[in-house]
């Protein structure tokens, strides 16, 4: 019996021990599985990614031949948000802020192991000039960590469901895609260790999720296993960034992963190799299994390649610019505004037009609008309404501030307010007569005949705005026939010499 109890013991020692061990599959990288549950619901999804693959792929012909498209530094800000069950999974800020450092590293080749790239491969390691900062600022303008904490009763979350985004699912909403990197940390169904949106994701579900096990660099992450140094994020977040796996999407020597400086491989790399290890004749270096986006463990991952920089950093100008305009790191206020649907910024006089406040960074306290020929011409409230009786184009101004900062944003002719009728001048004209069609109107054709009713000139009307070139014509009386939403009009025109 003490012998029975003892082998119970061990067993259920080594079965908490397992938890800390690799999965018997390898590195965990769920993302290829949950792009595909993307495709399947929703419709639109592989439209879209596909929109943004070429939109990356045309701002890459952009560069200079025989050079990888770069630019300056980017900072993106990221809101880490865990989600825990039990004691265990609710990990310390250390442990966060462990990743962080490791992301911060890894991109801009700042890792100590880049002492491991291999020599043959070190003129292709890059700094991808991409840096992570925490967020101090939440969506509502409120001071952040930059970390949020959710207790939930599930016990663990799958990339099928996707559950961890959603508050009302167990998980937590994202904040503003457009301005965060959103990256979910929670207890992950059968041993995945992450997956990660792609370009062309919806908002709800746009950002990088991670094994809770998985983030941060010993001793902090006190996982005893081979992915105890934060590369999963820097994987992941590769995925985010647009790259694919570096042996493509199949165990085939006929697919790649579209980035000219990796080695074309035929299947994902696991463990930790030693030496050179080829496929797909890619001698005499073979496969570049340090590579972030194989599947090695952490320890044996060192480089991102100057491609796969370039095309990152492609991903954030063509799919990712908001995150350039975002706040959320550097403490300010930013005043924003625009107009209330339906009603635009071209108007006809005498009509209202409803303009809406917003801010990015922190919350204002206080709203200060000026309006150019407007009425009121000025304003204290949020959302102010404003009539403007006269013709012309007008500047609007908004400032706004809290106890410790403001800001003034200015927009010139931002309101251009047009008359209610159709303008045609000069009359008589000796060069050009210049058609100007209000708003809420449109014109579609211009026919301008002689008194014979042959015509002369016959335009369709692109812009709100045509000239119509009456220099050959000889001096005297015409008829302009103009076709629109407003049916048929007709009006007489004098030529002059």
């Amino acid at each position: 019996m003490r012998l029975f109890t003892l082998l119970l013991f061990l067993l259920a020692g080594f079965a908490g021990s397992a938890q800390d061990t690799a999965p018997a599959r390898g590195r965990g990288c769920a993302t290829d599985s949950y792009l595909e549950v993307l495709k399947q619901q929703d419709a639109g999804f592989e439209q879209r990614s596909r929109l943004a693959t070429e939109a990356v792929q045309q701002a890459l012909l952009q560069k200079p031949a025989g050079q990888y498209l770069r630019q300056a530094t980017v900072s993106i800000p990221v809101v880490f948000h865990v989600v825990y069950n039990k004691a265990g999974e609710n990990i310390s800020d250390e442990q966060v802020l462990s990743q962080l450092a490791v992301l911060n590293e890894d991109f801009r080749r700042m890792n100590a192991d880049t002492a491991n790239t291999p020599a043959h491969f070190r003129p292709f390691a890059a700094d991808t000039e991409i840096e992570f900062c925490l967020a101090i600022v939440d969506p509502q303008g409120n001071s952040s960590s930059g970390i949020t904490r959710t207790r939930t009763t599930r016990e663990s979350f799958s990339f099928v469901s996707d559950n961890i985004k959603s508050s009302a699912s167990g998980g937590i909403d994202p904040w503003d895609n457009t301005l965060y990197l959103n990256i979910w940390i929670g207890n992950l169904a059968n041993d995945e260790l992450g997956y990660s949106s792609s370009p062309g994701a919806a908002a709800s579900r746009d950002g990088v999720v991670l094994n809770y096990r998985a983030v941060g660099a010993a001793p902090a992450n006190t996982s005893l296993w081979e992915y105890n140094l934060g590369r999963t994020a820097t994987h992941e977040i590769g995925h985010w960034l647009g790259l694919k796996h570096i042996w493509g999407l199949g165990i085939t020597c006929r697919d790649s992963d579209g980035i000219e400086d990796t080695p074309n491989q035929e299947n994902e790399t696991l463990g930790c190799p030693e030496g050179i290890t080829s496929s797909c004749n890619n001698g005499p270096y073979g496969n570049m299994w340090q590579n972030f986006m194989d599947y090695t463990n952490d320890a044996c991952m060192n480089l991102f390649t100057q491609g796969q920089a370039a095309y990152m950093q492609g991903v954030l100008r063509a799919n990712r610019s908001s995150i350039f305009s975002s706040v959320a790191c550097t403490g300010e206020l930013r005043s924003r505004f625009e107009t209330a649907e339906p009603v635009d910024t071209l108007i006809v006089e005498g009509e209202q037009v409803q303009f809406k406040g917003s801010f990015a960074g922190y919350k204002p306290d206080t709203w200060l609008w000026q309006f150019e020929g407007g009425t009121p011409a000025t304003s204290t409230e949020q959302n102010p309404t404003v009539t403007y009786t006269r013709p012309g184009k007008y500047r609007v101004t908004l400032t706004t501030a809290n106890a410790s900062m403001s800001h003034t944003l200015e927009k010139e002719a931002f309101i251009h307010v047009t008359d209610n009728d159709l303008l045609v001048y000069p009359n008589p004209a000796s060069g050009f007569i210049i058609l100007e069609q209000p708003a809420r109107q449109q014109v579609q054709q211009v026919q301008l005949t002689n008194h014979y009713g042959q015509v002369l000139l016959d335009q369709q009307m692109q812009e709100r705005v045509l000239r119509l070139d009456v220099r050959d014509l000889p001096a005297g009386v015409y008829v302009l026939r103009i076709s629109g939403s407003n049916g048929l009009r007709i009006r007489k025109v004098s030529v002059v010499k």
